[in-house]
C-alpha cells in the first residue's frame, strides 16, 4: 500500500478540546520507521492528559496503546531492526536515551531525560509529552502514521495475532511489569484492586506467573464479572461488602493477600490495597491517579507495624516481551476486553462513552484504518 502525502490525526490542541486535522507524512530519515497504525487504544492516561492533568504538552496527538505494520523504513533502520515494509509490530511508547545510569541498568522508564525536572523542552513518551509541533508531528498513535525514531523499542508481533488481541500489548505490558515488581511466586494468594483494563490483565499476568489464588476487588459489577473468565479465583464488590478487608480473607480462604496490586488510579483504591495486604506482604501501586492526588495512610497501623512493602510501578519497561508471548499463547479471552472498535473520527464520541460509564464499555480502541 503506498504511503499517502498526508495522514489524518486526532489533536487535543488546547485541555477539553478534540479535533481531527490533518499532517504532512515525511520520507524516514535513515533511522526512522514509519508506522502505519491499525489499532490504536484509549488508556485513562488520554483522559488525564485532555484535561490537562499531566504537565502542558498540547498541542499534543495522543495515543501510545498503538500497533501497526512497517509502511516505509530508512535504510539503517531496515538493516539495524531486520524489519521490512508489511512487518507487523508493537511500538514502546518510552524513547530511552541508553545513555543514563536507569536506562543502562533496564529501568529506562525513569530515563533521566525525560524527568520533568531536568527543565528539557519535550519529553521523551509516544502520544504523551512530545508536542505535535515539534519536528514532523507524527509522535500519537491517534492518526493514520506515526514516525518510530531511532531510540524507539520496536517488537515483531506474530503473524495470525489479530489486531483486537494485540492492541492490549501495551496495557498488559503494564501489567507484566506491576505482577514482576510485586514478585509474584507460585503459590502466592493476590489481590488486584481495580477491575478495569489493565486490572483485568493483571488477573492473567499474575496466574501466568503462578498465583495460588486471585481475587479481584472493585465497586463496578459488570467490570468485575469478566475477572473471572481472565484468571481470578473470587471477585468482590467493595462498595457492596459489609467489611471488604474480612470479604477478601474469605475470599482468599481466611488468610490475607501475599501481594495487592493495585490498577484503578484513584487514591481510594490505594488505600484499599494497602489494607487488604496481609502483615508483611507486598503492595504494587500501578494507577495513575493524575497531577496533585494526595494519598493518605495511617504511618503506624497500616504501614509500621505491619512492615509491608509498597512499591509503585511506572509504565511499561520489560513487560513487552511477556505480554506479546502471553497474547500469542491465547491464556485469556483477550479480544473480549476491546468491546467497541470506532474510526478515528469519532474520538470524541469515544471519550464520551468512557465517560458516561456505560456498562458495556471496557476497552474502546480506534481504527485509523476505517
Amino acid at each position: 500500500m503506498p504511503v499517502p502525502a498526508v495522514s489524518r490525526q486526532i489533536v487535543f490542541p488546547e485541555r477539553d478540546v478534540i479535533a481531527l486535522d490533518t499532517i504532512a507524512v515525511p520520507a524516514p530519515g535513515p533511522d526512522d520507521v514509519l508506522v502505519r497504525i491499525r489499532r490504536v487504544g484509549i488508556c485513562a492516561t488520554d483522559l488525564h492528559l485532555l484535561a490537562g492533568h499531566i504537565g502542558n504538552p498540547f498541542p499534543l496527538v495522543p495515543g501510545h496503546e498503538f500497533v501497526g505494520e512497517v509502511a516505509a523504513i530508512g535504510t539503517r533502520a531496515g538493516l539495524d531492526r531486520s524489519l521490512s515494509i508489511g512487518d507487523r509490530i508493537a511500538v514502546e511508547m518510552l524513547l530511552p536515551c541508553r545513555a543514563c545510569a536507569w536506562c543502562r541498568s533496564g529501568r529506562y522508564n525513569l530515563c533521566a531525560h525525560d524527568d520533568p525536572s531536568a527543565g528539557l523542552p519535550i519529553g521523551r513518551q509516544l502520544g504523551v509529552n512530545i508536542p505535535r509541533t515539534t519536528g514532523h508531528g507524527l509522535w500519537g498513535g491517534y492518526a493514520e502514521y506515526l514516525m518510530a525514531p531511532q531510540e524507539a523499542i520496536i517488537h515483531r508481533l506474530p503473524d495470525d495475532l489479530s489486531w483486537d488481541a494485540a492492541v492490549l500489548v501495551e496495557p498488559y505490558a503494564v501489567a507484566h511489569r506491576a505482577v514482576a515488581r510485586a514478585g509474584i511466586r507460585p503459590g502466592d494468594n493476590v489481590v488486584v484492586v481495580g477491575p478495569g483494563p489493565v486490572g483485568l490483565l493483571t488477573v492473567a499476568a499474575a496466574r501466568s506467573a503462578g498465583a495460588a489464588r486471585i481475587v479481584v476487588a472493585g465497586t463496578r459489577a459488570a467490570r468485575l464479572e469478566p475477572a473471572l473468565r481472565f484468571g481470578a479465583d473470587a471477585v468482590v464488590n467493595i462498595r457492596e461488602a459489609a467489611d471488604p478487608i474480612a470479604a477478601v480473607r474469605d475470599a482468599l480462604g481466611g488468610a490475607g493477600a501475599d501481594a495487592a496490586i493495585e490498577t484503578a488510579g484513584v487514591p481510594s483504591a490505594q488505600q484499599d490495597a494497602v489494607r487488604l495486604v496481609r502483615r508483611g506482604g507486598r503492595v504494587v501501586l500501578a494507577g495513575a491517579c493524575g497531577a496533585h492526588a494526595e494519598l493518605t495512610l495511617h504511618a503506624d497501623e497500616d504501614l509500621l507495624t505491619r512492615e509491608i512493602d509498597v512499591l509503585p510501578s511506572f509504565l511499561s519497561a520489560g513487560g513487552f516481551e511477556p505480554a506479546i508471548a502471553g497474547l500469542a499463547r491465547g491464556e485469556a479471552p483477550y479480544e473480549e476486553l476491546v468491546t467497541h472498535t470506532l474510526p478515528l473520527a469519532e474520538a470524541e464520541r469515544a471519550f464520551a462513552l468512557i465517560a458516561s460509564r456505560d456498562h458495556s464499555v471496557i476497552k474502546i480502541a480506534l481504527d485509523p484504518t476505517r
